[in-house]
């Protein structure tokens, strides 16, 4: 069985490819995959930590508003399609599965050509545009949210768009079992962090958030007397001042089992692989969504559900943020509450579910 994974541009595509893998491993121990992804994304580094085979191939990304890129992106998709047909042929893929990044539609029409079953994965609670591209060529499309099930048609009519309910699955969004696998001790002791000492995660998504940067460096001094510190800037974005006592910066963690283990709050961005990550383990959270995207609906459905704080980015203002972490710090069952609130706001067991349909698409294909 040949299970071909495409997703990239960030991080948050990718976490559910190598989450499905994983189970799809598990009763399927001798499954190939190969993991096709951008030349510039973190995926590629993601990939081989995990032991995944890595292509890139041109991708052309659309952008909703004015630039001049976008006369390029025709190009690179029509590139990406030769690409992609080059490798289905060579890697003689059973079905490929993809989670909705603008490197996914290149692939996508390139399986339908060839009769390889698809199946797509839609995180967000607003379907993004490569998914939607995609629609008509996938066999089956897997949705995290049920407000999602009603976002894509199976099927194409002369005059309406018609869904199959067998199409359009309700799964949940699938998490990495392997980042329950570390204990705070174990994960304190592995960044040289106090055991003594509340610690803060902050997390900006595979490529790094250039305004979350920004703030923690800005209220460091103060925030590093209140809380340690372990902090994701994504790549190219380290800055030069040296870690301290009680601040660890990293480009990209490896190990997000220990990074997670180690928190006690978590700052992060609001896509929806993140979230996942902090419903499951059921974290304490932060959450800043990227102003202007679909991060903003998933976040403030987290505030609607009381499972998470949401902070407007306009709105923060750094000398406050330092006050909010000390007070916070001070309110047990507010945070008990908010852990309790997250660690139902979706589906379990998700990656399963997932793996079962690509597994009976590729025995059949």
């Amino acid at each position: 069985m040949r299970i071909l994974l495409v997703g990239g541009g960030s991080g948050g595509p990718l976490s559910p490819l190598l989450s499905v893998a994983e189970h799809i491993k598990q009763t399927h121990p001798r499954a190939e995959f190969l993991v096709v992804g951008t030349k510039t994304g973190p995926e590629r580094q993601m990939a081989e930590k995990e032991g995944f085979r890595f292509v890139a191939i041109p991708a052309g990304k659309w952008r909703r508003y004015f630039s001049w890129r976008n006369i390029a992106a025709p190009v690179a998709v029509m590139a990406g399609f030769f690409a992609a047909l080059k490798i289905l042929s060579r890697f003689r893929a059973d079905c490929v599965f993809g989670t909705g990044s603008f490197v996914q539609v290149p692939v996508v029409w390139a399986a339908k050509l060839k009769k390889i079953p698809v199946v797509l994965h839609q995180q967000d609670i607003v379907p993004n545009m490569a998914n939607k591209i995609c629609e008509l060529a996938a066999s089956r499309i897997t949705v995290t949210f049920g407000s999602s099930l009603k976002s894509f048609s199976s099927n194409i009519g002369l005059f309406y768009r018609k869904t199959r309910q067998d199409k359009i699955v309700l799964t949940g969004n699938p998490f990495r079992e392997s980042y329950r696998q570390s204990s705070r001790e174990g994960a304190l002791k592995f960044f040289g962090l106090s055991e003594d000492f509340p610690t803060l995660l902050v997390l900006g998504g595979g490529t790094g958030s250039e305004f979350i940067n920004a703030l923690i460096q800005t209220i460091r001094p103060e925030l590093t007397k209140v809380v340690q510190v372990i902090h994701s800037t994504g790549s190219g974005k380290q800055k030069s001042q040296p870690d301290g006592d009680n601040y660890r910066s990293f480009e990209f963690i490896d190990h997000m089992a220990e990074a997670y283990a180690a928190a006690d709050i978590v700052l992060a961005r609001g896509g929806l692989s993140t979230i996942t990550e902090l419903s499951n383990l059921k974290k304490f959270s932060i959450i800043i969504p990227l102003p202007d995207s679909p991060q903003e609906q998933n976040a403030w459905y987290l505030a609607y559900r009381k499972a998470a704080i949401v902070l407007e980015q306009r709105r923060i203002a750094p000398e406050n943020f330092v006050r909010l972490i000390r007070k916070l710090l001070f309110e047990p069952e507010f945070q008990s509450e908010l852990k309790r609130n997250i660690g139902e706001i979706m589906p379990k067991e998700s990656g399963r579910k997932i793996a079962e349909i690509i597994t009976k698409l590729a025995e059949i294909s």
